[in-house]
């Protein structure tokens, strides 16, 4: 019995592992340390993005950037606005955002949920984001983003470094022409990624300090 136990284990074991839909290196910048990926999502016609690099940071930096919402067009792709609805705790918030799309497509909007957490041993900073949309109503002017969940994670790596994750996989409703859809999945991570390193480099970030995020 124990000798076909050994026999099953190591024919399973030799199975090649299949990710359910796995992610597809779309872009890569290996001057920049960006990795842009995307993956289909069942029943969607939009795929989820993953962008990826590691950067010279401190944790609270790129936090204080993300809460700094007065600053969010200069390095968020096609956004527009985005305006703070409630502040629910530190590190919590409901925000207003608006995303701008080429003519002819009709810009969107969504009320989105965010909340950051750190891992109090590792210290890795996850912020989770999430579509709310029983908070505002809706603005005849744009198509409602209804369906939308992501987060960035911010883990410090043996070297010193910051390992970067920024996913994302939203509806956006009103459908999109295919061009459009196909490169808002792989600009919208890798611009929004390339602006981060930018400005995280100011002084106004690195030398910041939150109540809710340790340092090493």
């Amino acid at each position: 019995m124990k000798y076909w136990l050994n026999i099953l284990t190591c024919f399973f074991l030799s199975l090649p592992v299949f990710a359910e839909n796995a992610w597809d290196l779309e872009k890569e910048n290996e001057d920049l340390g960006i990795k842009v990926f995307t993956r289909e999502v069942e029943g969607s016609d939009l795929k989820a993005f993953r962008g990826e690099m590691t950067i010279e940071t401190t944790l609270t930096a790129p936090i204080a950037l993300i809460e700094d919402t007065t600053r969010a067009p200069e390095w968020m792709h096609n956004c527009g606005v985005v305006e703070i609805i409630e502040n629910v705790a530190p590190g919590e918030a409901i925000s207003y955002m608006i995303t701008v799309a080429p003519w002819p497509v009709s810009d969107r909007d969504t009320v989105v949920h965010s909340k950051a957490t750190q891992d109090p041993e590792t210290l890795a900073v996850r912020v989770d984001v999430e579509a709310r949309n029983n908070v505002f109503p809706e603005n005849d002017d744009y198509i409602r983003i209804t369906k939308m969940a992501g987060f960035w994670s911010f883990t410090p790596n043996a070297d010193g470094k910051v390992d970067v994750v920024y996913q994302v996989h939203a509806e956006p409703n009103g459908g999109l022409p295919s061009w459009l859809a196909n490169s808002v999945v792989v600009d919208t991570p890798y611009n929004t990624m390339k602006n981060m390193q930018q400005l995280l480099k100011a002084d106004k970030y690195q030398k910041a300090e939150l109540s809710f995020i340790r340092n090493r």
